[in-house]
């Protein structure tokens, strides 16, 4: 078998090159001593096959008997399959010819360099390996971080023993597909060093790619390093914030101990609280007492030999006061973006903010969240963050890797709530905000405990109430609006006089009412934009009346102001300039 490097497809891969050498890089961590860098040549070999095809009519794949032969290793315009080809850009991908990757006379080449011809072959599967000398610390080193970026599926070793899988089946053959589609996000995969997977001298590093079902070959890059000791790799979070207390979340690579040093001002962190439990432990959640209503809390996290930079963060105010909330969702892959809206609302300094969903691409991509936390790592150890859940976090079939109160500093639900479930409510001043989870609409439980929360919530006196969801019941994108929603949750939700309906799912704004309901829409956090599919000029008139007063296919934030009387919403671009003019909703 011939000795080559394949990618997805020349499109693709320079795609993944701007994302530059630190996209996806988990805060806070530590470079140690690198052994491997990223764009390395690597010893590879490929199993082939023949090429995917497209079913004309009905667009299903299907391929013909896979072969260890491999056909001719030139340079071509590769095939693109449909899912595989961006809308607009189809007939320029196709004229594009993938140039020849970095190949020397030893069989070695740079796996992040397009080469091959997918038009007569399937690259079914990629073996790379490449040595590392390792000198005498290795007896200090405590952990490797392996930071990669490959599609789709892949499965890690070390001198010949397994340390890592992501999407791949162990027990798959040479022709077997990934699980599931990944990427292009870089993934930072932490190998904890157990005695005896490194040896002083020569080790080597062996890598298994494979491409899902929609993709013609796999592509991989990667870089090596080690460290002695353990670093910090996600957080702070603040979250939980009352006008009394709050929960500070933070994560390491290896266990440690963890605490909080917080105080009234940044030379005054006089007071320290522990991680929950005491001990070593990977995930820390820390809780601050005896903090003063609407006051700043400095404080700054300890991470067994790792001292973080010290943040500053706001009680909550008390119960009537002036409340400022950031509404924004539905970001996925739009880093850039999601960057703009992410220095707006710091500028903005809200109360707290709510997301409609879609945090990432994949709620099952670990890499995925690893480029959100280092897009939004500020932003969340200054305010408080409470996302509802959307379709694409929680992963497709069960695919989700950890449940967002996993990651998060969430307030806590139901204790009859499935594992897999997702709302709760909580109180800010006053106001009593009640997060849905539309992925489990069907689920009587929820709309059970929705209105037994809501009643509850009105007989508290709450000043008003704010329903926060991902697939909503009211929309003019291409989802239409949630049905189940409408029928279901939406007479609930009136019966007990809610406020404010916030949802995303589809990526556009739009602010209307619906009998005693005014709701916004908010799904511009950086996905790829959805057209306004009816009730506008040149569309279709609605099926349904939605109430809309404004609708807009553009990136933005919402800033919803909370007074004694009413609420001020204002909606606003990424560069801060006003989508509309702010409105004022009176409070029931």
């Amino acid at each position: 078998m011939r000795a080559r490097c394949f990618p997805l497809v020349p499109g693709v891969a320079i795609a993944i090159a701007t994302l530059g050498g630190n996209a996806g890089a988990a805060p806070g961590s530590a470079a140690g001593t690198v052994y491997i860098e990223a764009g390395s040549h690597w010893q590879f070999s490929a199993v082939t096959a023949p090429p995917l095809a497209e079913q004309m009519g009905a667009m299903t794949r299907f391929w013909a008997q896979p072969s260890e032969t491999p056909g001719a290793a030139r340079a071509a315009a590769p095939r693109l399959a449909g899912s595989d080809m961006p809308k607009g850009r189809n007939e320029e991908w196709r004229a594009g010819r993938a140039p020849l990757g970095a190949l020397d006379r030893s069989g070695r080449c740079s796996c992040a360099t397009p080469i091959g011809d997918t038009r007569t072959e399937r690259v079914a599967l990629l073996r790379a390996r490449r040595s590392f000398r390792v000198s005498d610390e290795v007896s200090s080193l405590r952990m490797l971080r392996l930071r990669a970026r490959y599609n789709d599926g892949i499965a890690i070793s070390i001198n010949g023993t397994e340390v890592a899988r992501r999407h791949a089946a162990p027990d798959a053959d040479s022709f077997a597909f990934a699980k599931r589609r990944r990427g292009p996000e870089w993934e930072i995969i932490y190998i904890p060093l157990r005695p005896g997977l490194l040896e002083s001298g020569d080790n080597e590093l062996a890598i298994e790619v494979r491409p899902s079902s929609g993709r013609d070959a796999p592509f991989f890059d990667a870089s090596l390093e080690a460290a002695a000791a353990p670093s910090l790799i996600r957080g702070p979070i603040v979250g939980r914030v009352k006008s009394d207390s709050a929960t500070i979340v933070f994560e390491t690579d290896l266990p440690t101990t963890g605490l909080v040093r917080y105080g009234n001002a940044p030379s005054q962190l006089g007071r320290t609280a522990s991680s929950a439990g005491g001990g070593l432990a990977v995930r820390h959640e820390v809780q601050l007492d005896g903090l003063r209503p609407g006051e700043p809390v400095h404080y700054q996290v300890v991470a067994g030999p790792v001292t973080a930079p010290p943040q500053r963060f706001f009680a909550a105010p008390l119960p009537g006061a002036v409340l400022r909330v950031a509404i924004y969702g539905d970001v996925r892959n739009g880093h850039d973006v999601h960057r703009q809206l992410v220095r707006a609302m710091l500028q903005d300094a809200p109360d707290l903010i709510l997301v409609t969903g879609d945090l990432v691409a994949r709620g099952s991509d670990e890499g995925d969240w690893q480029t959100f936390f280092g897009i939004v790592g500020e932003l969340l150890a200054r305010v408080p963050y409470y996302p509802a859940a959307g379709n694409h976090d929680v992963g497709r079939a069960g695919a989700q890797r950890r449940r967002l109160n996993e990651i998060f500093a969430m307030w806590p639900g139901p204790a009859d709530r499935p594992e897999w479930g997702h709302w709760h409510s909580f109180d800010v001043a006053g106001v009593h905000f009640v997060m849905l989870d539309s992925n489990a609409w069907r689920h009587e439980p929820q709309l059970a405990w929705l209105d037994a929360d809501l009643r509850d919530a009105r007989a508290r006196g709450a000043r008003a109430i704010v329903a926060s969801m991902h697939d909503g019941p009211w929309s003019r994108g291409p989802h239409g609006g949630n049905q189940t929603a409408v029928d279901r949750y939406v007479p609930v939700l009136e019966a007990h006089g809610v406020d404010l309906l916030l949802s995303g799912h589809d990526h556009l704004y739009q602010r209307g009412q619906v009998g005693s309901i005014p709701y916004i829409v908010s799904g511009g956090g950086g996905a790829p934009l959805y057209s306004v599919r009816c009730g506008v000029p040149g569309r279709p008139a609605c099926r349904r009346e939605d109430g809309m007063q404004k609708v807009s296919s553009e990136h933005h934030y919402a800033l919803a102001t909370f007074y004694p009387t009413h609420i001020e919403l204002c909606a606003r671009r990424p560069d801060g300039s006003p989508l509309e003019p702010c409105v004022n909703l009176p409070l029931r």
